[in-house]
């Protein structure tokens, strides 16, 4: 895990009513006496309007939602020191990130689209359709999509296992370069 996100918790930032920019973290400002009364106020670290250059950041970003796939997009950062298993999984993860990002993005093309269509095919004059027939719809949508919902959990379940063990990989990596650093100071 980075850095940046070992002492501090990631919250959603459209939780906090924030203009939607790249952020790492939030961080609280520290508990007032007990005399006083809690300030509810929120301070963003490394929040930006731009999405960033991973070169030049110091930490993951996270991006605000995706208008297609309503995911976040994520900007991995990557350091001079990188070692090759490390790059590995980094790419690793950009790979699954666009490979989800893309399934996602047609899926909700793809129910929107239907959702639209079944909505001009059943709205009687001016009313709306009634919640019953959109959960037919739904219903339908579902039972249509099954074969493919199971396939993308299945993949999703095997890229996810091979990110973690690239990601166990990398630090048993740090932990023995960091063993060998330590046994090589007491040496000296």
């Amino acid at each position: 895990m980075n850095k940046c996100f070992k002492s501090q918790h990631r919250i959603l930032l459209s939780q906090l009513n924030l203009p939607r920019c790249y952020a790492t973290a939030v961080q609280k400002e520290a508990p007032p006496p007990a005399s006083q009364k809690p300030k509810a106020r929120v301070q963003i670290v490394g929040g930006l309007a731009h999405k960033p250059d991973p070169t030049s950041v110091n930490c993951d970003y996270i991006g605000p939602p995706d208008a297609q796939s309503n995911l976040r997009p994520y900007v991995r950062h990557y350091g001079d020191q990188e070692t090759e298993l490390a790059r590995k999984l980094r790419l690793k993860r950009i790979e699954v990130e666009a490979w989800n990002m893309d399934f996602w993005t047609r899926h909700n093309k793809r129910f929107y689209e239907e959702k639209d269509d079944f909505i001009r095919l059943h709205k009687e004059g001016e009313t709306e359709v009634s919640a019953d027939r959109m959960s037919e719809f739904y219903k339908s949508f579902l039972d249509k999509n099954w074969r493919i919902h199971l396939m993308y959990n299945i993949s999703w379940y095997l890229k996810n296992f091979d990110i973690l063990t690239l990601a166990a990989a990398v630090q048993v990596q740090r932990l023995l370069s960091r063993a060998k650093r330590r046994s090589g100071s007491t040496q000296t």
